[in-house]
């Protein structure tokens, strides 16, 4: 799939909205592409003068696909008011565009500082900025926003890596429960987007998101995915969910760090944590990393590592471990593919029963009662 800078013009330089003056490339998307903009209404030394902006192309977009973006902006703007979700500041569009304009992070987005081992055994660095990324789910829990993309490359970053800002709501939802399979990344989907385990039932999209947020701290930690695809076709997940102390086998994570994730990676939608308690849990946990003195032996480490493409400091790094079922933001960064481990395991020996229906009738209550 090309990416939209090849068909879209070249806007460097020019000025739009009557103030916004462009003057740096900053990357491109299949549906879009972005700059720094330079604000011209604001004095030199005006911190808000730097600022990004979005130019999507509207020809060629179904109205359904059109009223997708307005409604990813429409929600954006909802929860753009929290310190750790990138802001929108303004947006318009004409008859040929889009135009977003949104605060500019020069430190890049988390992917970049995880494969730069920014946070390998720096706990206090990764639990400010891990914690911080809770807080800004939570707060769109609060306003009824589910994410379902949450991933490193749709987390924005201060050069430090200290703050982390949410982004690319692309795929966001005010729906509790959908029945939307295979929209999301492969890799930080929960196994109840990709269905087969579930025989493709609705699910909770804000549950799907405390996964999601399980597979960041993995990656965080570590520095690697934990699998491909949370599907019993993945070797790894198969190993995870036939063996309890896979994640503890395979990586350098303390004991504390894979009680966290054994309760953030549930199976069960139902039983996973909520997300006040994950943050009181990574408040306490006194480190994610191994010492040596909590084990002698070495970790495996034959597992498959974050790929780390040959990008500049500052840009989001092309996402090469999308699969071909992804349902990508008009808004995302570059796309690329992953293709997930084929293994002949059988599925996992567990009850689910009538899970979504648990689901369903606990949203009609909330719903009913004003909870939801």
């Amino acid at each position: 799939m090309s990416t939209a800078a090849a068909s879209l013009p070249d806007f460097m330089g020019c000025t739009i909205g009557g103030h916004y003056e462009l003057d740096e490339f900053l990357g491109s998307g299949s549906f879009g592409v972005v700059y720094k903009a330079i604000d011209n209404r604001q004095s030199s030394d005006s911190p808000t003068r730097e600022c990004a902006m979005k130019i999507i192309r509207k020809a060629g977009r179904t109205p359904k696909e059109l009223g997708a973006i307005r409604r990813e902006i429409a929600l954006h703007c909802i929860v753009s008011g929290h310190s750790n979700i990138l802001t929108i500041r303004d947006s318009f569009d004409d008859d040929e565009y889009f135009y977003i304009i949104l605060d500019y992070c020069p430190g890049g987005d988390l992917f970049y500082h995880i494969t730069g081992d920014v946070y390998m055994h720096n706990d206090e660095l990764l639990r400010g900025a891990f914690v911080s990324l809770i807080e800004a789910v939570q707060y769109c829990h609060e306003h009824k926003i589910a994410h379902r993309d949450l991933k490193p490359e749709n987390v924005l970053a201060s050069e430090d890596g200290s703050e982390v800002f949410l982004a690319d709501f692309g795929l966001a939802t005010t729906k509790r429960m959908v029945d939307e399979h295979g929209s999301g990344t492969a890799i930080y989907m929960a196994p109840e987007c990709h269905g087969e385990l579930y025989d493709y039932q609705p699910y909770d999209t804000r549950a799907a998101d405390i996964w999601a947020l399980g597979v960041i701290l993995v990656n965080m930690i570590t520095g690697r995915d934990p699998w491909e695809k949370a599907s019993m076709k993945d070797e790894d997940f198969a190993q995870f969910m036939n063996n309890p102390d896979y994640l503890y086998d395979t990586f350098s994570l303390s004991k504390g760090a894979c009680d966290i994730l054994l309760n953030t990676l549930t199976l069960n939608p139902l039983q996973r944590i909520s997300l006040c308690s994950l943050r009181e849990a990574v408040m306490n946990l006194k480190t994610f990393f191994r010492s040596q003195e909590e084990t002698g032996e070495s970790p495996k480490s034959d597992n498959s590592s974050l790929d780390v493409p040959d990008v500049p400091p500052g840009l989001s790094a092309p996402n090469s471990r999308w699969s071909d079922d992804d349902d990508e933001s008009p808004l995302a960064t570059p796309e690329g593919t992953t293709y997930g481990k084929p293994l002949s395991t059988e599925k996992v020996d567990w009850e689910i029963g009538s899970m979504a229906h648990l689901l369903m009738a606990g949203h009609h209550f909330e719903e009913q009662f004003g909870f939801a």
